[in-house]
């Protein structure tokens, strides 16, 4: 495949930017479905998913770099819906 002037072969193709985007696209389904079910588990699985992006990005020099406070976010968000207690099942888990 070609784009531009350089031949994109398997040899010179960024493995870790396609898994890291994987990474991210995985985060934001497990983040979606952790919101929608009151998760707390599928809330910890995408921050621990969302986190390497989030470190890479920690390193910019511009406002990028608080791109890490997300998956800050998500593990509060996370401890309190596994401590919340549910009216129907007692504690979400």
């Amino acid at each position: 495949m070609k784009i531009g002037n350089e031949l994109i072969t398997w040899s010179n193709f960024h493995w870790v930017g396609l898994l890291i985007w994987i990474f991210v696209f995985i985060s934001l389904l497990c983040l979606w479905l952790g919101i929608n079910k009151r998760s707390g588990w599928l809330l910890l699985l995408s921050a621990l998913t969302v986190f390497p992006m989030a470190f890479y990005l920690f390193g910019a020099e511009n406002w990028i770099k608080f791109v890490i406070f997300v998956p800050i976010v998500e593990v509060i968000l996370a401890i309190v819906f596994l401590f919340r207690p549910n009216k129907n099942k007692g504690i979400e888990s």
